[in-house]
């Protein structure tokens, strides 16, 4: 039986993510057990992770098309990706209870019409696009999603941490020795939104 709560932090990107699992230790400190890159959407040609910049020029038809299936193809991917992931942590015995995803100050709007308009809103959208994946999949396996901004992440974390917000650098530095690495900024952000969904 799973002896711990785990939960998981993601830094998302166009088409992949980098996700980190955290507990916590007898002391209270913040235990790394996995760090993992998840690849939400290859990089085949007719299907390309740049979704809303290859929609951008071709007709309405083919553009919707194409952000549909890969809307679909990312879910389906996240959701594997996710499953194996899942399974491993719980093989150190322990359970995943929550998630945190970082997310931007721009959402897109609807229409793609509109999107495939605006330069930032293309990259706003693609960026949406692969954390509705992540959430997809989070759902499907009955984790729940904290969202978190990215220009707040580093406050919250200190505030749920009960320390400093000058001192999010040292805790960040002390986990990355304990876990070794990598320890690049992507981990360390996701580090930081899994340990505001495993004690919010």
């Amino acid at each position: 039986m799973a002896r711990g709560r785990a939960a998981l932090g993601f830094s998302v990107h166009t088409g992949w993510a980098a996700m980190v699992a955290v507990s916590s230790g007898p002391d209270g400190s913040t235990v790394i057990l996995d760090r993992q890159r998840l690849v939400l959407m290859g990089n085949d040609p007719h299907r390309p992770r740049f979704v809303y910049h290859a929609a951008q020029k071709l007709d309405p038809g083919a553009a919707e098309r194409l952000v549909r299936e890969s809307v679909q193809e990312s879910a389906a991917k996240a959701k594997a990706a996710l499953e194996q992931a899942v399974a491993e942590i719980e093989t150190k015995r322990y359970r995943v209870v929550a998630g945190s995803i970082i997310v931007g100050s721009q959402s897109p709007p609807r229409s793609l019409d509109s999107i495939l308009k605006s330069h930032s809103l293309i990259h706003a959208a693609e960026g949406e696009l692969f954390r509705s994946a992540i959430r997809s999949a989070s759902k499907a396996l009955r984790i729940p999603i904290t969202e978190v901004r990215s220009r707040e992440l580093a406050a919250r974390a200190a505030a749920i941490l009960g320390i400093p917000a000058a001192e999010i650098d040292d805790h960040l530095a002390a986990v990355g020795r304990a876990a070794g690495r990598p320890w690049a900024k992507d981990h360390k952000d996701a580090c930081l939104a899994a340990s505001i969904a495993l004690r919010a």
